[in-house]
């Protein structure tokens, strides 16, 4: 079986680069496989492709590229002694495989990490959305043809952007052409013009973010009659984790949640992308879907999101969950989740890559539904209660 490349839209970014660094670190022998969901003894029999076979690339719009072995300087602290100078050469050949990225349709929202359109060395290098899409889908296909590599999978771990409320001229594939061609402002945000290079380079593509990406009906249809695989969106990392599995609890016992308030405090790049309110929003709507969603009633549910730059790379998520008992007896429940953001979501994206992979090699077309624990929002997936969520992928593994 030849390699398979992973290809990342904000390659040097806190995540990316994470994802980089452990998938070295994995292939030296210097880490173990925690965290990775596809090490569990469920898809022992899966037919993943090894780390070893994975090669790396991406988009990134930080001047020259950026650099992946950097960003990793900046939270060596968190991990083990030593391991970021013995993957330096790892580091160093993939970086080698990034390309320009465009933030041409990013409007006035945040893009990449944390960066705006306006601090990006490549904003304005695209003519239209066309010649952007021209541009990026070249730059995959480049990378398959000088690696040889069997297969693609694009995955966004850029910063949030502003979802649009709607998107003009994307009825049809037709129409679409003819708007993309246009010079100028494009009609797409730039996460879906991504979604659109890695459909055109015959690529699976994942979003891990809570931005549109290719949540379109016409890029949906377009990669389905490439015979592609995606799936998306909002990676669940942490305190989503915890409330899709704690939420289920209630319900079985029958206790009725008055109120389920959620605050967060984070200090990366993706935080500070976050203060823009319309941004925080996007992020707030995925993250607050989960209780609302599972619980019966109407709870009060409410998510704050700040960033605290001296956090830098931890998270810290504080919960309240008033509920109503036997008798009217109100109680509550607190819980605090404290992580590393980048070190929670890394190993979850070399899970998508191969698990993608593996749909893309079967010839598996449209959305990866039994991917929905790894979303908050999962696409075309309506439940949210992590073990129905669990039930679903394994399942998917046993009748194959």
């Amino acid at each position: 079986m030849r390699g398979f490349g992973l290809w990342l839209v904000g390659a040097s970014g806190y995540v990316g680069s994470t994802t980089a660094l452990g998938l070295s670190a994995m292939r030296r022998g210097l880490a173990p496989t925690d965290g990775l969901v596809t090490e569990g003894r469920a898809f022992q029999w899966a037919d993943l492709v090894g780390y070893d076979r994975i090669v790396l690339g991406g988009h990134e719009i930080k001047p020259a590229c950026g650099s992946m072995l950097e960003t990793c300087g900046e939270f060596e602290r968190l991990i083990q002694t030593g391991v970021l100078g013995k993957c330096r050469p790892d580091l160093r050949r993939w970086q080698k495989n990034l390309r320009p990225g465009t933030t041409l349709g990013a409007g006035s929202g945040r893009r990449g990490q944390g960066r705006s359109p306006k601090s990006s060395a490549h904003a304005s290098t695209d003519a239209s959305a066309a010649a952007a899409i021209e541009r990026l889908t070249a730059d995959m296909t480049g990378f398959r043809r000088a690696h040889k590599l069997e297969n693609v999978v694009v995955i966004n771990v850029a910063g949030t952007e502003v979802v649009p409320k709607s998107v003009r001229g994307a009825a049809t594939w037709a129409n679409l052409q003819k708007t993309l061609a246009r010079r100028g402002a494009s009609p797409l945000p730039t996460s879906s013009l991504y979604a659109l290079a890695a459909i055109e380079a015959g690529a699976a593509y994942i979003n891990f973010t809570p931005s549109l990406g290719i949540d379109l009906p016409v890029l949906r249809r377009r990669a389905e009659e490439r015979g592609l695989p995606y799936m998306g969106r909002d990676g669940k990392t942490g305190e989503t984790l915890v409330k899709s599995i704690l939420a289920p609890l209630f319900v079985f016992r029958n206790l009725n949640v008055l109120s389920w308030v959620g605050y967060n405090l984070l200090g990366n790049p993706d935080g500070a992308a976050l203060k823009d309110p319309r941004v925080r929003a996007s992020k707030q709507k995925s993250k607050d879907l989960t209780v609302a969603k599972i619980l019966a009633g109407k709870p009060v549910t409410r998510v704050g999101i700040d960033f605290l730059p001296s956090l830098g790379d931890r998270k810290l998520a504080w919960d309240f969950i008033h509920f109503r008992g036997f008798l009217g007896a109100e109680m509550s429940l607190q819980f605090i989740w404290q992580g590393v953001d980048s070190l929670l979501a890394a190993p979850l994206i070399l899970d998508l890559a191969r698990l993608a992979e593996r749909e893309l090699r079967r010839g598996a077309p449209g959305p990866m539904r039994h991917l929905a624990c790894f979303f908050k929002d999962p696409m075309t997936v309506a439940q949210l209660a992590m073990h129905d969520q669990w039930r679903l992928l394994v399942k998917h593994f046993s009748q194959r």
